[in-house]
């Protein structure tokens, strides 16, 4: 061993126990400090990529169906896409004291019984779960079955070529319900593409009363 060596080796001093403990609360803080910044900037990042259910959906102006015409169904954001008319406000199987508005409705495809996945029988012009029989008239409104309440919907915001948003679904309040139910949306001139948020879900409002004819 060399002098330079030696006299290195003799400058070091084992670690106090005071100077082990300081350096322990360092690490330990360095470590929830590094945790807590990575999980504050997971949640900050989106969970879900534009186009994936979770996500937001941009759908073509073009590509949303005429008033009155049978719904399309969007199987990678699970909904169907409906645009209500005149025939569909003036649908005698409604319940009275439903409102209608005109215009496109983005209905989530789950029937809110228990979670199966209903579907449109254009024969019956209406939704209709398989699992239990849960009927549902193109706006979403429950005329028959053992469903207590409307199909859900999803957050729609009309947008222009600018991409500013012109208008959106606002919620309303059925009579004598306390709970908030999407609306329709119009579409006003301009509109290019319709961005539907299928991580915005608006509840459908309680619903027992039976249909005019189902």
């Amino acid at each position: 061993m060399t002098e330079a060596a030696a006299e290195a080796q003799a400058d070091l001093k084992p670690l106090s126990r005071r100077e082990f403990l300081y350096y322990l609360w360092g690490a330990s803080m360095a470590v929830v400090l590094a945790g807590s910044g990575g999980l504050t900037i997971w949640f900050a990042l989106p969970r879900f990529r534009e186009g994936e259910f979770g996500g937001i959906f941009h759908i073509p102006v073009e590509d949303v169906p005429p008033p009155n015409s049978e719904p399309i169904d969007f199987p990678a954001g699970r909904f169907f896409l409906v645009n209500i008319g005149e025939e569909h406000i003036e649908d005698e199987r409604r319940p009275g004291d439903y409102p209608l508005s005109h215009g496109v409705r983005a209905l989530y495809k789950v029937c809110v019984h228990l979670g199966c996945l209903y579907k449109w029988v254009s024969t019956n012009d209406r939704f209709e779960c398989p699992c239990h029989g849960s009927k549902y008239i193109p706006a979403g409104i429950r005329i028959d079955g053992p469903a207590r309440r409307n199909l859900d919907q999803f957050i729609i915001e009309a947008v222009n070529e600018a991409g500013e948003v012109l208008t959106r679904t606002e919620p309303v309040y059925p009579p004598g319900s306390p709970q908030v139910e999407g609306s329709s949306i119009e579409l006003p001139p301009g509109t290019v593409v319709l961005r539907i948020d299928t991580g915005r879900r608006v509840n459908g409002a309680p619903n027992t009363q039976p249909g005019g004819g189902v």
